[in-house]
């Protein structure tokens, strides 16, 4: 199963359109802000096609892929991952999952850019005790400059 999500930056718009293919969401946090928002595709009004939505690629040749898009201004930062990151388990089964993901961002708000990936990854490694093996841990920090 292959999953994506593609983030694209518009400097002259001032926006980022995020779109998703069975991937977990992104979160952003405006400049302004002190906590991070999960980047949620948009439901669709009328489902009643049948057509799949945002599931992983190649997985139904009619799947409609929504796309969101956020305003965004000068500080203001985007945080991608692969699943490896939310499914980690520590020694009791449990994933490490997106509310320890957001909780380890939200106590790293103040963090440099440089220094944000190292925080998550540290709080990852505590909440499973070792270095996640069971897939990929991929993490992307951004901010709009």
């Amino acid at each position: 199963m292959t999953t994506a999500a593609v983030v694209a930056y518009y400097s002259q718009e001032s926006n980022v359109k995020i779109s998703y293919a069975g991937h977990p969401p992104a979160l952003y946090m405006q400049a302004g802000d002190r906590v991070w928002s999960y980047a949620r595709p948009p439901q669709r009004k009328d489902q009643s096609d049948g057509l799949p939505q945002n599931i992983p690629l190649a997985i139904e040749l009619d799947t409609l892929y929504s796309q969101l898009t956020i305003s965004v201004a000068p500080g203001d930062r985007i945080f991608v991952y692969t699943d490896g990151v939310i499914d980690a388990p520590n020694s009791r089964g449990e994933s490490f999952g997106l509310a320890r993901l957001k909780e380890a961002l939200d106590a790293n708000t103040g963090a440099p850019l440089s220094e944000l990936n190292a925080a998550v990854l540290k709080t990852l490694h505590q909440f499973s005790e070792k270095e996640p093996a069971n897939d990929d841990v991929t993490m992307i920090a951004m901010e709009i400059g």
